[in-house]
């Protein structure tokens, strides 16, 4: 099925669906075409310049975020946790040893308590975007007047100021927004990391033999096929546009491709009027994959997608 699905995106592009154009009745709320600039005038955010990593995000997350929201591990780590807690230490595995170097194992008095969301979950992130998930950590609140406690346990404080990133449990430079982006994208990527060992190689998987043809190994949108569509195909390295984009509208634009109409009203509600406007193309070449691609693949192709903008496992 999948160098099926490769074949026709080949057959899509070359019958010119990226040369086509929207009529006016068909413009949906969002600009037409690829926006003009992919920089808002203003933001208050500040997006990250290079990749985040939620492997770096682990120990900030232990640092800071685990004696309420408990220790998540990967699928992997729960797999040898499992065949080796009860085998000498000499016999563990690397996994296995550094698990428990960093206090992370199962059972530690030190993170039993847990406070919703549960990061397992991909339910939790489906609706928002890294770029909310980071407003609410760094300020203590969110668009929708969420408040997160703060260093010091106040509703609606920051930790922008506060932060400890673990290295010899020194603060990072005042204001440096790295480490929460590095938080934001280590609990993003719990519920596929903990789903099963090989979830982000599924995800890859979909991505490679579906998507990479356009968009490119690096989601760079700079594939192979990349220099016949118009407009180009988008690049996922735009951090900025990526960190204001939900799961949710990944989903669905991948379900209905690149020449829809309208938007939802219930997918326009996941995201911000601003990014609707900056970041979302009314017309591209990319097919209706809700015809080729299973559900479960699609949420897969949504993983393989949002993996091309951190590093992970």
């Amino acid at each position: 099925m999948m160098g099926l699905s490769i074949l026709l995106i080949s057959v899509a592009c070359s019958e010119g669906l990226g040369t086509q154009k929207a009529t006016a009745a068909s413009l949906a709320q969002s600009s037409a075409g690829a926006p003009g600039s992919i920089e808002p005038v203003t933001s208050a955010v500040p997006y990250p310049l290079g990749l985040p990593s939620a492997l770096k995000g682990r120990s900030v997350y232990q640092a800071n975020c685990a004696s309420c929201h408990g220790t998540y591990l990967t699928a992997v780590e729960k797999t040898n946790w499992e065949a080796q807690k009860n085998l000498p230490q000499e016999q563990w595995s690397e996994v296995t040893q550094q698990l428990v170097k960093e206090n992370r194992q199962p059972n530690n008095p030190l993170w039993e308590r847990k406070v919703n969301p549960d990061f397992y979950s991909a339910d939790w992130r489906f609706e928002k975007t890294p770029g909310e998930l980071f407003r609410l950590i760094e300020t203590g609140k969110d668009r929708f007047g969420r408040l997160h406690p703060g260093p010091s346990g106040k509703m609606g404080e920051g930790w922008k100021g506060a932060i400890k990133d673990n290295r010899g449990g020194q603060l990072v430079a005042t204001g440096d927004p790295i480490a929460i982006w590095n938080v934001v994208f280590y609990v993003w990527s719990r519920s596929i990391a903990g789903a099963s060992p090989t979830r982000f190689t599924e995800a890859w998987n979909v991505y490679s033999q579906n998507c990479n043809v356009c968009h490119g190994t690096l989601g760079k949108g700079d594939g192979p096929l990349h220099k016949t569509l118009q407009p180009l195909p988008f690049n996922f390295q735009n951090y900025k546009a990526m960190a204001e984009t939900t799961d949710t509208f990944l989903y669905w634009r991948i379900s209905e491709g690149g020449q829809w109409t309208s938007i939802p009203e219930s997918i326009q509600r996941t995201m911000t009027p601003e990014a609707l406007k900056l970041y979302v193309h009314q017309w591209s070449s990319m097919p209706a994959w809700k015809g080729i691609l299973t559900e479960q693949e699609r949420w897969l192709a949504v993983d393989g997608v949002r993996s091309r903008t951190y590093e992970h496992e």
